[in-house]
């Protein structure tokens, strides 16, 4: 299978890729040890069980859905970062590691926006939940460095 631009881009920001663990891998090591499986496509509950024996965290590439609205995001006062996700990827309700949706990203200029969520539940085709919005430049440090994510006011839209 050939490997998207996307998927290039999100492995490259840690410090290794392609780290085998037993018959599996993790797509990318973070500087602070944990290791990130990047996703562009929705998988089954049975394989994100199984990829999560070998990754610490999630990142999913979720750029279509935010970019016609299936993906909105909004700021509450009282509860913060707020999105739905409708005809959501719905075998990763069973997730147990930590999820960042890429909500937006320019390749050519790096510049774009992730959520990191805090909360969610899956109730037919629609996920509902809370989140931390961070800058793509966050990310990368993040993942890069281990300079910790602090959380941005995300922009209506």
């Amino acid at each position: 299978m050939t490997e998207s631009g996307w998927h290039k881009e999100i492995k490259g920001w840690g410090v290794g890729t392609e780290i085998r663990i037993g018959n599996r891998r993790a797509d990318s090591h973070l500087r602070g040890g944990k290791r990130a499986e990047a996703q562009s496509r929705g998988l089954s509950s049975a394989e994100v069980m199984a990829r999560e024996a070998h990754t610490d965290l999630w990142i999913l590439n979720c750029r279509a859905a935010h970019q016609t609205n299936r993906l909105p995001v909004w700021e509450d006062p009282d509860l913060g970062g707020l999105f739905r996700w409708d005809h959501s990827w719905q075998g990763f309700a069973v997730a147990k590691r930590p999820v960042y949706l890429n909500l937006e990203l320019n390749i050519h200029t790096g510049e774009g926006r992730f959520l990191e969520v805090t909360a969610w539940t899956f109730d037919g085709y629609r996920t509902v939940g809370t989140g931390q919005v961070h800058t793509a430049a966050a990310m990368r440090s993040w993942m890069r460095y281990d300079i910790p994510l602090a959380a941005e006011k995300p922009a209506v839209r």
